[in-house]
């Protein structure tokens, strides 16, 4: 009886740890809509270069806007779960990223030939931020193309500094960015189009895109893309008003 209750635990241990993978393969998925903060830094500069260019091709849905941050929203099953990488990020920027050096006709190489900081060799990472955290959860030194996403508001580096180094995050323009670009802080009261708005809280003058109803009653996002409710529905005027009228009659009551 012992030995069988061991081998149902094992069997059910197994099972969970599967059943665990699979759901974490999962994100992210169709539906999601993430942004995280990114980054190039060059230890040689003392800085992060200028935020990669986006060509603005089709792409599986994980690209940018030439603002330091990544949006991922898959439009293709190679961007979900553990799709969802620097190097499909990088194929969407029409940008080569090996573990030696990254390059394109955008930007200076930033490569490891001949590279020395404080007097040392300096390598690529990849490097992976939890949301809010300064310090790396993950970091990569081979395969770094390989680095997945696993989070909104996460923060994504590329550095080139010596082994051991200590890796910065991101860039807090590109952290803000991506923290205003997330559709989970939209609210959905008082919206009612695209109409751009003039920001200075930073200091000048800029457009910026926000939420509201397209010209289909649909609930959009700053870049035009559908909010899903949890159950991944679009989001529409007339459902919103039908909940709204709803309540109203429940508290009637």
């Amino acid at each position: 009886m012992a030995f069988t209750a061991i081998v149902v635990l094992g069997i059910a241990l197994v099972a969970f740890s599967w059943n665990a993978r699979d759901v974490e393969a999962l994100s992210p998925s169709f539906g999601d809509h993430w942004h995280l903060s990114f980054g190039v830094y060059d230890c040689r500069q003392g800085d992060f270069i200028a935020p990669l260019q986006d060509p603005q091709l089709p792409n599986s849905g994980i690209h940018t806007h030439s603002d330091g941050v990544i949006h991922l929203h898959p439009a293709s099953s190679t961007a979900t779960g553990n799709g969802a990488t620097v190097e499909r990020f990088f194929e969407a920027l029409q940008e080569t990223i090996s573990d030696e050096e990254i390059s394109s006709p955008n930007i200076n190489a930033v490569t490891e030939e001949g590279a020395t900081c404080d007097g040392e060799p300096a390598i690529l990472h990849s490097a992976r931020f939890a949301p809010g955290s300064d310090e790396p959860v993950e970091v990569l030194t081979e395969d770094i193309s390989s680095l997945r996403f696993r989070n909104d508001q996460e923060g994504i580096v590329i550095a080139l500094v010596p082994a051991g180094a200590d890796i910065p995050p991101p860039p807090p323009e590109a952290v803000e960015g991506a923290a205003a670009s997330s559709p989970g802080i939209l609210r959905t009261d008082g919206l009612n189009d695209l109409a751009p708005i003039i920001d200075g809280s930073h200091g000048g003058d800029d457009t910026v895109n926000v939420g509201g109803f397209n010209d289909d009653g649909i609930l959009v996002d700053g870049e035009g893309n559908p909010v899903l409710d949890p159950d991944g529905n679009e989001i529409t005027r007339v459902g919103l008003e039908a909940d709204l009228a709803e309540v109203d009659g429940d508290s009637d009551e």
